[in-house]
């Protein structure tokens, strides 16, 4: 770009002193420093050889283009007494930008290299791994400890619910009834039985050959079963639920099974089967009848009764009742102080409580439900045959309030208890 100057007022271009870089001449001619300083005109600033602070500023670089050209870091300096700017090349910014570029596409190639060997390890390591897994599944794994059998000392083994083969495998291995778990595991991989491991009570040996430990607990050369666990504390209702849920059978065939409990070795007095199903876990025949099954949910409590001496029907049904009423109303460890209230307040010579038993686990059993909370209303209401507040002694005895049928004989109880297997 050409500046005017007064020396040049038709912008010719033509003195010396307008060309970019000449302006130290002015200022570094003693004649004209001595002629200014005669006519007693003052030095202008920057007419010193000393720039000013705005002289020494360096303005911001342009980036980008200009016209169509590429931009060039420059250094503008103010314009001196003749009158014009002086605009210079900034080489050292130009360097800098250079370089920067240069690092910047060093970096790039550097990232790109990093990337490009990151991924060359990576599926390195995955053919490593995949090659040495076909090389290992070609291979035959080393035989697992194993005892030669046939064992030693009898041992019962309990598996417990929800336990799998790798939980019980290890407890076999902790009592050293197999040698290894591993061994276990793969004698119920190999195992053709159709039985899953159920829980239960199982009678093994000690060091005995894994897979004799799992032809027991799979109960191969035996049927498929059902398997039903009556909790203690269940009520019958429940229990026909739990029945059903295992067998298919529906709740009204276990119910018109159950219909007449003297068909099951109950006295005439007992109301229903309610206290007398066993808790336990019971696997059945898979072609087992309600009635095959409720027999041998009532053959335990029968074996029971008649092992503590109680062998009377009536006296059987009572040690029940009130069985059943500590389990609802107390903990195990308050049972004996709770049978010791019962008691009292059942004798006739105590007008406390007149013969009432004063109970609320009698009232909402007979109102079906589970909660303890009932209304004033309903712990006076009397038609609730189960309301111990309402009415004196144990719980009724309902066989006066509905006709009995003895259709079918008494079933010969088992010799041996069907609780496990």
């Amino acid at each position: 770009m050409t500046n005017l100057t007064p020396e040049d007022p038709e912008g010719t271009g033509a003195s010396a002193d307008a060309q970019p870089g000449n302006e130290p001449a002015a200022g570094s001619d003693p004649e004209a420093r001595a002629q200014g300083s005669e006519s007693g005109d003052s030095p202008e600033p920057g007419q010193d050889g000393q720039d000013l602070d705005e002289d020494r500023r360096q303005y911001p670089e342009q980036r980008g283009e200009v016209h169509g050209a590429p931009a060039t870091p420059v250094i503008v300096r103010p314009s001196s007494r003749q009158g014009y700017q002086t605009v210079t090349i900034n080489p050292d910014r130009a360097k800098d930008a250079s370089q920067q570029a240069k690092r910047e596409a060093r970096r790039k190639r550097r990232r790109r290299r990093n990337i490009a060997l990151v991924s060359a390890f990576g599926v390195f390591v995955l053919l490593v791994v995949g090659l040495s897994l076909g090389v290992r599944g070609l291979l035959p794994s080393p035989a697992a400890k194993d005892y030669p059998g046939p064992g030693g000392e009898e041992v019962v083994f309990t598996v417990n619910q929800g336990e799998g083969a790798l939980a019980i495998g290890t407890r076999l291995e902790d009592q050293d009834i197999v040698a290894s778990r591993e061994a276990f595991i793969e004698a119920v991989n190999q195992s053709r039985s159709e039985n899953s491991i159920q829980p239960g009570d199982y009678p093994l040996r000690s060091q005995m050959k894994a897979s004799d430990a799992a032809a027991i607990l799979q109960r191969e050369g035996v049927g498929q079963v059902h398997y039903v666990a009556i909790n203690r504390g269940m009520r019958l209702n429940e229990a026909f639920e739990a029945i059903s849920t295992s067998t298919g059978i529906p709740v009204e065939d276990l119910e018109a099974a159950a219909e007449d409990p003297t068909d099951f070795g109950l006295p005439e007095t007992a109301p229903s089967l309610e206290g007398y199903l066993a808790p336990g876990e019971y696997r059945f025949d898979i072609e087992a009848e309600p009635a095959e099954i409720l027999t041998l949910l009532t053959e335990p409590t029968f074996a029971t009764l008649e092992a503590d001496g109680v062998t009377d029907e009536a006296e059987q049904l009572r040690t029940l009742t009130i069985a059943s009423i500590l389990e609802a109303e107390a903990l195990p460890k308050d049972y004996a102080t709770v049978a010791g209230i019962i008691e009292n307040r059942l004798h006739p010579d105590n007008p406390e409580t007149d013969g009432r038993l004063q109970i609320d686990a009698t009232v909402i059993y007979g109102l079906g439900q589970r909660q303890l909370q009932f209304t004033q209303e309903e712990k006076e209401d009397a038609s609730n045959e189960y309301n111990t507040y309402a009415h004196r002694g144990l719980p009724p005895d309902r066989s006066a309030r509905r006709p009995r049928r003895r259709s079918m004989p008494r079933p010969a109880r088992r010799t041996t208890s069907s609780t496990t297997g």
